[in-house]
């Protein structure tokens, strides 16, 4: 976005979108990751109380609506557009107001007898897409001053937001692919979004282990800065995310007509995340619409891979590989296709951000079929990513290309090493230790259940999911190192693009 598009949103008064310059601003280094199965200690007994009292030492969370429905579950009716809705309030509201106890001890373990660490007024409601017809739902919760305005907090030592997500493990039986991959990718990547373990009380009932999960957004003093201020002026960047035609997050105000949107790429809608619905005003909507044309432009013209004209000149070459790199190693099929974010900060370009790893690692619920068109029942072996979003044209870029099996090599090495993925997930379990066997006893009907097609994937107990997931990252890593190099079939130079092609 030109500087002369600053000074037009600044006319109307709000705050400004910039893509360039600026960048000084962001020069701070990197956070180290918290992991927490790392920092935090695993379960010692109390010797204080009997065993009628329910002790974790995970944080624990208790929700309380006063045995009000929580919204937000599928309705079994369809609107005019033949659209699945979900249920309201009597009211026809979307969220209701809950009472959000956090007991998070520093030295010991957590009752509910306790005293809360935080009380926190929030909304809340059921969210996700096909997560929201499981029985273990995912919610939404948004923090609430007592005037109903959003407050940013700090919670289980992450970063201030208003805007969280509980994710309940419930496809992924080994419980620990989203904790674990989003951990690792935030080793790699710039940013990707701050999760904790916790248990989880709901109006009195055993919901099990969930995951605490920072939302994708702008946050207080948070590691993803979509605004900052310089010189008394407030310069905002924005968050798109590319996903299934629905409403899925109640903040959203403005979908995006993009060529992305009318071709057979990504037949979903790009929504403006950020900024929501209090700072965004048609003036600026307008104004990050024509700013991401003109990345797509460059990005899907024959121009494409020109160092002049072409997507370096917009985007993190960096961040666009290392999100390959994780969604191809984890053979993630949503990656690129749904829950798919691309964030500007002020003064950087464009950036991607993974988000949900429910179906990866051999976990997608019906059969993969590799490139080739042969069925493989472990789904290990073949290429996805080249095919999707943005990927379908960087691929045919050697360079890219080049980028992208040296960061893969280098990775290998360390945090997608056999050794380093299977310690991870041990490791991890380790420390979850006896929450899996609440949890499981819980949602034992579920864990013993045949989802996955066809039918001899599936096994029956959390310890063998675990086996099982850490086996298929073993091999579909050496499956990879054997065949990485075939990635340049996807990017054979074109004869007559070289014939018309001007220096660059």
């Amino acid at each position: 976005m030109k500087y002369k598009l600053i000074a037009a949103v600044c006319l109307v008064g709000v705050t400004a979108v910039t893509v360039l310059g600026f960048s000084s601003l962001l020069d701070e280094e990197k956070a180290p990751r918290y992991h927490q199965h790392m920092e935090r200690r695993g379960y010692t007994a109390c010797t204080d109380h009997g065993e009628e009292t329910f002790c974790t030492h995970l944080p624990l969370i208790e929700i309380d609506t006063g045995d009000e429905e929580i919204p937000g579950k599928p309705s079994g009716a369809q609107d005019i557009f033949n659209e699945d809705t979900y249920t309201t309030t009597e009211d026809g509201e979307d969220m209701i107001r809950a009472s959000v106890s956090v007991y998070d001890s520093e030295s010991g373990n957590n009752h509910l007898t306790d005293t809360p660490t935080m009380s926190i007024s929030s909304k809340i409601r059921v969210r996700g897409y096909s997560s929201r017809t499981f029985e273990k739902a995912p919610y939404l919760l948004k923090f609430v001053n007592d005037d109903g305005t959003d407050l940013d907090l700090p919670i289980l030592g992450m970063d201030a937001h208003h805007e969280w997500v509980l994710h309940g493990p419930y496809l992924d039986k080994s419980l620990v692919r989203n904790y674990m991959w989003y951990n690792i990718s935030g080793e790699i990547m710039d940013y990707a979004p701050n999760v904790r373990f916790c248990e989880l009380v709901v109006n009195g009932d055993y919901r099990g282990i969930y995951l605490l999960v920072e939302s994708i957004d702008n946050g207080d003093d948070c590691r993803l800065n979509l605004s900052v201020t310089e010189k008394g002026q407030t310069l905002t960047g924005y968050l798109l995310r590319l996903d299934r035609p629905m409403e899925e997050d109640l903040d959203t105000l403005r979908n995006i007509y993009s060529f992305t949107e009318r071709t057979n790429i990504l037949a979903n809608d790009v929504s403006i995340r950020y900024p929501g619905k209090d700072k965004l005003t048609k003036e600026i909507a307008d104004a990050i619409e024509k700013d991401f044309a003109r990345y797509e432009k460059a990005m899907y013209s024959y121009d494409y891979d020109s160092k002049k004209y072409g997507y370096r000149s917009y985007i993190d070459v960096d961040s666009f590989v290392d999100y390959y790199i994780i969604n191809e190693f984890t053979k993630n099929l949503d990656a690129g296709k749904y829950s798919t974010y691309i964030y500007l900060q002020p003064g950087e370009k464009y950036k991607l951000c993974v988000w949900d790893f429910n179906n990866a690692c051999n976990n997608y619920v019906t059969n993969d079929i590799n490139t080739t068109g042969i069925k493989d029942i472990d789904g290990i072996t073949g290429f996805s990513m080249h095919v999707k979003v943005f990927f379908v044209m960087l691929m045919r870029d050697k360079d890219f290309v080049d980028a992208v099996i040296d960061r893969y090599e280098e990775l290998r090495t360390t945090y997608l090493s056999d050794d380093y993925l299977a310690k991870y997930i041990q490791d991890t379990v380790d420390y979850l230790g006896p929450a899996i066997d609440r949890n499981s006893e819980r949602w034992m009907d579920y864990i013993v259940s045949d989802q996955l097609q066809p039918a001899e994937r599936n096994v029956h107990s959390q310890k063998e999911v675990v086996e099982k997931l850490a086996d298929w990252l073993r091999d579909r890593g050496q499956w990879l190192d054997n065949n990485i190099n075939s990635l340049y079939q996807y990017c054979a130079d074109s004869k007559n693009k070289k014939y018309n092609e001007e220096p660059n």
